[in-house]
């Protein structure tokens, strides 16, 4: 009952629990996190706007917000150890070898796009559903470079926990935005990307 009433109305469900089993409300939420992370078939579970309610609730004092924001980077962090690991080896030994999908030819094309470019790519992939999930398992599959995952993840686990809750924490009493929740955190995620590529583009102007 709790657990469905989270998926469907996480904001409500998320309150209720927090208002009758405060010592419990951590817990869960960072069980929510870790899972929707680091394990494929619960992707559908809320991702941004729960952690934008997270936010909420520390503004009006129901929930501690000096210790949020670590529960919710260490769910973040290892939920995308645990999609690595798992894609590593369950998912290398059932879709590569058994399934013999992707082709060799095209799994080295693809470990080479994400020891290219994955690190900036695991910065921001919490941001968007399904592929907070996926990014992870693929990039275990393909055998990312561990040391390349751990940082990028264990940054992009930051800013995803910053943006969100902080987002929350500010401006989430105010009712546009909590109509509009979705745009907002999208509009902030490509602001923040405008802006990386801008600083990367005069890096490269600066060097010629």
């Amino acid at each position: 009952m709790l657990f469905s009433l989270l998926v469907a109305h996480f904001d409500q469900g998320l309150h209720s629990l927090v208002m009758h089993h405060a010592g419990l409300a951590y817990l869960v939420i960072f069980t929510v996190v870790l899972l929707q992370i680091g394990v494929l078939p619960f992707f559908f579970l809320p991702s941004n706007p729960f952690l934008f309610v997270c936010g909420t609730l520390c503004a009006a004092g129901d929930l501690s917000l000096t210790a949020i924001l670590p529960i919710l980077w260490l769910a973040a962090w290892l939920g995308s150890q645990s999609g690595y690991h798992l894609g590593k080896t369950v998912g290398h030994t059932f879709f590569v070898k058994h399934l013999g999908w992707p082709k060799p030819e095209q799994l080295e094309k693809t470990r080479h796009f994400y020891d290219k470019y994955g690190t900036v790519g695991l910065l921001f992939s919490n941001y968007l559903p399904v592929i907070r999930t996926l990014a992870p398992f693929v990039a275990g599959m393909t055998r990312m470079r561990w040391s390349a995952f751990i940082k990028s993840t264990g940054i992009g686990a930051v800013i995803w926990v910053l943006g969100c809750v902080m987002a929350g924490y500010f401006f989430g009493n105010i009712p546009i935005v909590q109509r509009h929740l979705g745009l907002f955190v999208l509009g902030g995620l490509a602001l923040v990307i405008v802006i990386f590529l801008v600083n990367r583009l005069f890096k490269i102007f600066k060097k010629r």
